[in-house]
């Protein structure tokens, strides 16, 4: 097998993953929620068949390097099956359907972690290209906010989470690309006075700058006018991130939240062994990423999800504060991913979404979380075979 053929399955997986980001974005701005609801299925639909038929060889052997964290999810996710069988027909099978799906889900994604590291950078790039171009059309055809909404319907944090997506995946590569992104991404996500996702935003930036390059020379300057400027524009700055600001309504802030969240405690209350995977109903799950959990998995399981996910943050952290044996391009990846993972659970106490198949802050934690651990490589091509790869 050539060179050509290889490439192929790497090409084959990087598009279907673009075209998944587009559909969980851009046709939010049409406003019509049955194609929204098309769009995610067709995006899912095309990544996983894509991976599966491409990369079939690479699901094990992404499976094969979880660690018992993410293989403890993947098993609750399994076990919480039986939590489905309640409830009218309808709702038992699509409950199991999604289920099934999840885990299944969550190691395609692990796959792209596979990929040679210069092409998994690249697909990450072109990743959060796609994902701020949606921000630029959002507003280019709805116009500028109004009431902080876009066009009327397209509510702030919904708008800004393909945002924050966005810059979480444009630190995965150097260069002036990455960086207008991430202007970008901080400059609309202010427009619309999204504190979650700007909040995120500033934590995996400084998540990143912290763990890369944490002594370089360049970065004490900077420091320094980061500090200057926000002493000087310290109210602007505090009118935007104030996260308890009972005029915003109940869809932002601690201030409004606490009402949502005790509605998602009663359920707990009532269902302390859970209700299954995406079997809430309304406010049921507080509109609270960690709530949903334990609504959903209950105390036993969705404990357990919080505990794994918790040490997984701590074990990215260890990996991003750790350079000794990686080069520069796997240190950067380490580092990235754990900015990523600081700003997403910080915004998952405001998001509904932790585990989910249709939304772009749900997508990008699943990829985060489940990178599977490096494999050793083989510098040399033998007998038609590839080296193997360090993700």
């Amino acid at each position: 097998m050539n060179l050509r053929d290889h490439r192929i399955p790497t090409i084959a997986a990087s598009a279907s993953f673009w075209a998944w980001c587009a559909l969980l974005s851009y046709p939010m701005v049409s406003g019509n929620y049955p194609v929204y609801a098309i769009s995610q299925a067709v995006g899912l639909a095309l990544f996983l068949a894509t991976v599966s038929l491409a990369c079939f060889s690479r699901l094990s052997l992404a499976l094969a390097r979880m660690n018992l964290a993410q293989i403890g999810i993947l098993v609750i996710i399994c076990l919480s099956l039986l939590l489905q069988l309640h409830g009218d027909e309808l709702g038992t099978l699509s409950g199991i359907f999604y289920t099934c799906l999840l885990p299944v889900t969550a190691v395609a994604l692990a796959v792209l972690w596979t990929l040679e590291p210069a092409d998994f950078g690249r697909c990450m790039t072109v990743a959060a290209v796609v994902l701020c171009l949606f921000g630029t059309t959002a507003i280019a055809i709805l116009g500028w906010p109004e009431q902080r909404d876009l066009g009327g319907f397209l509510q702030p944090n919904i708008f800004a989470a393909p945002l924050l997506a966005s810059l979480v995946f444009s630190q995965f590569r150097p260069g002036l690309v990455g960086l207008l992104v991430r202007i970008l991404c901080l400059a609309m996500v202010a427009l619309v006075s999204s504190r979650f996702a700007l909040i995120g935003c500033i934590t995996a930036v400084a998540l990143y700058e912290l763990t890369f390059k944490p002594l370089s020379p360049a970065k004490i300057p900077a420091l320094v006018i980061a500090l200057i400027a926000g002493i000087a524009l310290w109210p602007q700055i505090a009118g935007i991130l104030a996260l308890d600001d009972s005029t915003r309504g109940l869809s932002s802030g601690f201030s409004g939240r606490d009402e949502r969240w005790q509605i998602a405690l009663d359920a707990i209350a009532d269902n302390p062994f859970g209700i299954g995977f995406k079997r809430t109903i309304g406010d049921e799950a507080g509109h609270n990423g960690y709530l949903k959990l334990i609504v959903e998995f209950g105390i036993p399981g969705g404990g357990l999800l919080i505990l794994f996910i918790a040490y997984s943050f701590l074990v990215a952290g260890i990996d991003a504060c750790r350079r000794a044996g990686k080069d520069w391009q796997q240190h950067r990846f380490d580092c990235a991913r754990f900015g990523g993972l600081g700003a997403l659970l910080f915004g998952a106490f405001f998001q509904p979404q932790v585990f989910s198949l249709g939304d772009n802050f749900a997508m990008c934690f699943l990829l985060l979380l489940f990178k599977p651990e490096a494999l050793a490589a083989e510098p040399v091509v033998r007998a038609g075979k590839m080296p193997a790869h360090q993700f």
